[in-house]
Formats: structure tokens, sequence, C-alpha cells
């Protein structure tokens, strides 16, 4: 099995940049290795479908709005995963639907895809955080954390 830690989004447009400051954070804590890569997808959409295709698992870190508080943290997995795209939930729908559904023509679609998201405050030309959004990073990192040694430990 082989895990691909996703993280997309814009660091010049505010709550944007979550999953790729995840990412990016979790990319000094865990190297790459044979069964694992952490990534800083930015916003390359289908040019990461050639990864994609490495995995068996995939979990995305992504800004969603899910119309929550802003900062909180949610976990989508299985089929809900095609909805949040489908219904234009994460700032990347488009993007990520298009890879996914790409992925899954090809037969290259991971058997496990999940998104840790964090609702937005603000989606604006800036390259700070809102306070909301920069103070639940940690938690999102943690919860992706968790997914990587969960996994480590089993493969």
């Amino acid at each position: 099995m082989k895990l691909l830690v996703l993280g997309i989004g814009n660091l010049v447009m505010n709550d944007d940049a979550a999953g790729v400051i995840a990412a990016q954070e979790l990319m000094k804590e865990f190297p790459e290795r044979d069964n694992l890569r952490v990534m800083d997808g930015g916003t390359l959409g289908l040019d990461l479908l050639v990864y994609i295709e490495w995995a068996d698992r995939l979990v995305i870190a992504d800004a969603v709005d899910f119309g929550l508080e802003a900062g909180t943290v949610v976990r989508v997995d299985g089929n809900d995963i095609d909805a949040v795209f489908e219904n234009k939930l994460s700032a990347h729908q488009m993007g990520m639907k298009d890879m996914l559904a790409t992925a899954q023509l090809m037969g290259v679609r991971p058997a496990e895809v999940m998104l840790y998201g964090i609702q937005t405050a603000s989606v604006d030309m800036d390259m700070t955080l809102s306070p909301q959004v920069e103070a639940n990073i940690p938690k999102l990192i943690e919860n992706i954390r968790k997914e990587i040694t969960d996994f480590l430990a089993n493969n």
C-alpha cells in the first residue's frame, strides 16, 4: 500500500493556503519513502495525476466552504468525497473533480480517497490566514498526522 498526502491551495489567497501549509509542515516530519509521499500540490490540478496514479490511498488537505464556523476542520471520505467536489464545496472543486474523474476513467484512482478540509473565512488576494483558520491549522495537521502514523504502523 502507498499513501499520498496532497495539500491543495493557493498561498496568495488567504485561507485557501491552508491545505498547502498543512502539507508543507507534514513534509518536514515525514520525508518521502517507498510507501509514503507528502506533497504540496498547490493549484496544479490535472498535473498531479501522475502522483495520484502512484497511490493506493489519497488524503487531500484543502480549504472548504461547508457554511460552518470559520476554522472548523472536517473529514470527508467514501462516496461523500465525490459529492463534495460535485457540489463545489471545495475551493478547488473543478481541478479535484476533473483529476479524480480522469483517474477513474484511466483505472488509476486510489481505492481510498479522503479529504481533510478547513472551513474558510476569507479567500481574498492576501497572504495572511484569517485568525480562525490560523488557530485551527494545528488541528488540521494533527488529524492528517494521525492518518499517516496509523498508515505507517499498519504497512
